[in-house]
């Protein structure tokens, strides 16, 4: 079974019907949002200058990096990403559109 995204309030319940939000961009994540995520792993992986396209494991990525930056993302954005997910995403640019499928459901 596949996992997907799932959006996450601060009270702990999970959001059935969630509002789809705005896209744009040809990938369909966020330049903005895409930018924020490459910013938030230059923090975990001490390497500033990660850009939206930049591989996590070339970058340095490890396990431990990679479990922070989904907790943040689960503070910042409410949506809990799998592990899975966020491993084969690899880039600022998928991890976002993987956000924003958690806050539109799909």
């Amino acid at each position: 079974m596949e996992s997907s995204p799932q959006v996450v309030h601060e009270r702990g319940g999970q959001e059935e019907t969630p509002q789809p939000q705005p896209q744009a961009g040809p990938s369909g994540a966020s330049a903005a949002l895409a930018q924020e995520i490459a910013e938030l792993w230059g923090e975990h992986l001490g390497s500033p200058g990660v850009g939206p396209e930049d591989d996590f494991f070339a970058l340095g990525g490890n396990s431990l990096a990679g479990i922070k930056i989904i907790e943040r993302v689960l503070l910042d954005h409410g949506v809990r990403l799998s592990v899975r997910d966020f491993y084969l995403a690899g880039t600022p640019t998928k991890v976002a559109e993987l956000i924003e499928q958690g806050r539109a459901g799909t």
